[in-house]
């Protein structure tokens, strides 16, 4: 017997109406009855029914059948048993088809009757038990990924002398990659990626706790930081403490010594990083150093000869990655590999700065069809920050002299200006020239503007890159932000064909992007998967 439902009985014999209805209502369930298919499609808009049992023969308008479909349309969770004297195959194949749930013969037998109403209610409550359960667990889902993004560094980090840039996507709502850098002094970081085995809930969990791990360990021991014994003790502690059913995970840690101008690393088991030279726009695979994944041999102990350093410079960018984005396969079927990774980095792609890089690769994937999304993948970039050439006070105008300037900010209205200022005074320094300082003061308060107002709704979490290069006598702007896909209406104005603000002198929409290309040479706005990329050029 079920509390609360309500069954709407449809036949045109008031007989039937009442018998049916008596055996209900003795045994706990509230009815409502009519005598046509019409009627009851009006009862079952206005009213809630757990359960309609639907005469097949009516008189005068529709059959149980017609009725049956119509109610479908009306209500497809609304389950229907017809109720017939007809139990030949034909007539019940024309039920289900219909869309009944099930079927009951005459003349009613109350045995029948009660044991048909109590399943198929029964059945469809459990449905919706399941499906709540599923958009509870769905909502948890959604929570446990915003909370381990959140422990994620975010997208771009720039400081003094580093720039660090990621991509992540998890195969499913959480991931067990896990990557971060860590901040020991002015010129001294600790970087690391790993991936733990398997998927979903339990990686992810594992690697959250394996993170707080990492970042106590490597907190406290900073002063005297040893990769070998910090791995060694790391494994001894997740293979006490948290393994079972043989998980492992593979990780990549080094050390940035500024000092040094060095990277020193240990690899247990994990993808070997990339070395790319974007001088000579070469690209080496470091895969000479490693050791065994940790969770393999809980007893293991990782030695300094397994450790590897290479030299840090300006023109080398290093990647780090997990296999999901070399092992994603395209429609003939072929993995990427890292092979196909190498060859990308030389011969596919410009690559000028790591910010762009994680997200220029995974648009190049796209753009093959390759799929990517059975595994959790992890691009993890990192260089040091260019010089800052200071020009010569006495010119006017550089003169084939390259200089470099990244600034970071938070999306926020009140950054916008003091960035703006912070620009203008840049390039003033830099080439004495207040006319092309004051451009470049507006223009960067325009367009960041744009970006907090529409592209990240002024979410003021999120991050912007502005980027200043002047080389051969050409100041490039460029501005990074991961806010809304959009485009400009119009691209074509430049200072010799500017827009005539005169026309539209009461519309202001759209007006800043309008004069920042009515003063430029140049302006350029692309996407790279979810990072928008817009260049400005002014010839000074």
């Amino acid at each position: 017997m079920m509390q609360d439902t309500r069954i709407l009985v449809v036949d045109d014999d008031a007989v039937i109406i009442k018998i049916i209805t008596n055996i209900l209502t003795k045994n706990g369930y509230g009815t409502d009855s009519c005598n046509c298919g019409e009627t009851a499609l009006v009862m079952v808009k206005e009213n809630i029914y757990d359960l309609v049992l639907l005469d097949v023969q009516m008189g005068a308008g529709m059959d149980g059948y017609q009725t049956c479909k119509a109610m479908n349309k009306i209500n497809p969770d609304l389950p229907v048993i017809l109720v017939t004297a007809n139990q030949d195959d034909e007539s019940v194949n024309k039920g289900f088809i219909s869309g009944s749930s099930d079927y009951i013969k005459k003349p009613v037998s109350r045995l029948e009757l009660l044991a048909r109403v109590d399943k198929t209610i029964g059945l469809k409550r459990s449905e919706k038990r399941n499906l709540q359960l599923i958009s509870e667990l769905s909502k948890d889902l959604r929570t446990a990924a915003n909370i381990q993004e959140a422990m994620l560094p975010k997208w771009v980090y720039l400081d003094t002398e580093m720039m660090f840039a990621s991509h992540y996507k998890p195969s499913e709502s959480v991931g067990g990659d896990i990557f971060d850098r860590i901040k020991l002094a002015e010129d001294l970081y600790v970087v690391y990626i790993g991936d733990i085995s398997g998927h979903g809930v339990q990686a992810a969990l594992l690697m959250t706790a394996i993170k707080s791990i990492i970042n106590i360990m490597v907190e406290n021991d900073k002063e005297n930081l040893d990769l070998p014994w910090l791995l060694t003790k790391l494994n001894e502690r997740v293979s006490a403490e948290l393994f079972i059913n043989y998980n492992y995970f593979t990780l990549l840690i080094g050390i940035i010594d500024l000092k040094k101008n060095e990277f020193k690393f240990l690899n247990a088991g994990h993808p070997p990083f990339i070395v790319i030279d974007t001088q000579t726009e070469k690209t080496i695979a470091i895969e000479s150093k490693g050791s065994m994944p940790l969770g393999w041999m809980p007893k293991l102990v990782y030695t300094e000869e397994e450790t590897g350093i290479i030299p840090i410079t300006e023109h080398n960018i290093i990647l780090l990655f997990t296999d999901g984005i070399y092992e994603c396969v395209n429609p003939s079927n072929k993995e990427f590999g890292i092979t196909g990774l190498l060859n990308l980095l030389e011969k596919e792609i410009p690559i000028e700065s790591c910010v762009n890089l994680p997200f220029r690769i995974k648009q190049f994937l796209i753009d093959r069809n390759y799929a990517i999304s059975s595994d959790d993948y992890t691009l993890f970039a990192f260089q040091k920050q260019k010089t800052l050439l200071e020009p010569s006070p006495i010119t006017n105008t550089i003169d084939n002299q390259a200089v470099h300037y990244m600034v970071a900010l938070r999306s926020a209205l009140k950054e916008v200006g003091k960035t703006a200022q912070q620009c203008e005074h840049l390039i003033l320094t830099w080439t004495n020239n207040t006319v092309l300082a004051a451009k470049v003061e507006l223009i960067v308060d325009e367009f960041l503007n744009n970006i907090v107002k529409y592209g990240y709704s002024y979410a003021d979490d999120s991050a912007i890159v502005v980027e200043f290069i002047i080389q051969d006598n050409k100041l490039h702007i460029k501005f990074w932000d991961k806010g809304i896909v959009w485009e400009p209406e119009e691209q074509h104005y430049n200072k010799d064909d500017p827009y005539n603000f005169e026309k539209d002198v009461y519309d202001i929409s759209g007006k800043g992007v309008k004069i920042i290309m009515s003063m430029s040479d140049k302006f350029h706005r692309t996407r790279y998967d979810l990072l928008n990329e817009t260049t400005v050029i002014i010839q000074i």
